[in-house]
């Protein structure tokens, strides 16, 4: 069985395609997913649809040059958090 480690691993280096596929696969129909304060999309989403729609398709939508790509991961028992620093800009409203 893999640890929660390995699980968040797999959603952030594969492809677009995989990280997708394999976050869908693991986040529990109750996710609470949290974004930091100071972040444009800072909050806590709850349950797979509200992570996907408000945080991961806006990301594709509305940014420029997004790339999650993990600086550190902490794990500590079941849970598991990734810091990802994000170089990114946001485009242009139209």
């Amino acid at each position: 069985m893999s640890t929660n480690l390995e699980l968040m691993r797999s959603t952030y280096e594969g492809t677009s395609a995989d990280n997708g596929r394999n976050l869908r696969a693991v986040l529990s129909a109750d996710v609470e997913w949290t974004e930091a304060e100071g972040f444009p999309y800072a909050g806590t989403y709850v349950g797979p649809e509200a992570v996907i729609a408000g945080v991961f398709h806006r990301l594709q939508t509305e940014w420029t040059g997004y790339r999650a790509q993990v600086h550190t991961y902490l794990a500590d028992g079941d849970r598991v958090a990734a810091s990802i620093p994000a170089p990114i800009t946001q485009r242009a409203s139209p």
